[in-house]
């Protein structure tokens, strides 16, 4: 009875090992930041973001933040952050809440002023080998709410 007890304890020990160690490597690896820079610039006359945008990273409850900067765009915009949809092997899958809020909405951004939106983590990654990807769109335009005009950056979710 001891031997057991002695054994689950030291699975749990290697488990709970395996996990924290992960846990560090992840954050050493940079994979993912908690907040990105979002600029909005004019491209061939239109108001678009600027690619690239870093990807975003945390586990699960952790908070989020996108940095929206309107850099020359003479029409206020509003970006939204929207449609997560998980990808595996290159292939995507059907969108999911991954993100809280979903969709996230700034407030409309002037020609050189800034807005952030904050978010946090809303998926659980059970996995401790390897976070999740996602793909997800940021949009822009001068109505509230957008939802074309996008481009489509990753946010990792780290084991938790």
């Amino acid at each position: 009875m001891k031997r057991i007890a002695v054994a689950l304890i030291v699975v749990g020990v290697i488990a709970v090992g395996l996990f924290a160690g992960r846990r560090v490597m992840g954050l050493a690896s940079g994979k993912g930041k908690r907040e990105v820079p979002v600029q909005l610039t004019m491209q061939d006359g239109v108001c678009r973001v600027k690619a690239p945008v870093e990807d975003l990273g945390g586990a699960w409850k952790n908070k989020i933040r996108w940095n929206a900067t309107n850099v020359d765009c003479d029409t206020p915009q509003y970006v939204a952050s929207l449609e997560y949809h998980e990808r595996i092997d290159g292939v995507l899958d059907e969108a999911e809440h991954v993100v809280d809020p979903d969709p996230a909405y700034s407030k409309q951004i002037a020609r050189t002023a800034s807005d952030t939106v904050d978010g946090k983590i809303d998926k659980f990654n059970w996995n401790p080998f390897r976070d999740k990807t996602y793909k997800y769109k940021i949009c822009v335009g001068p109505d509230p709410n957008p939802s074309t005009n996008c481009l489509d950056p990753d946010v990792d979710v780290w084991p938790y």
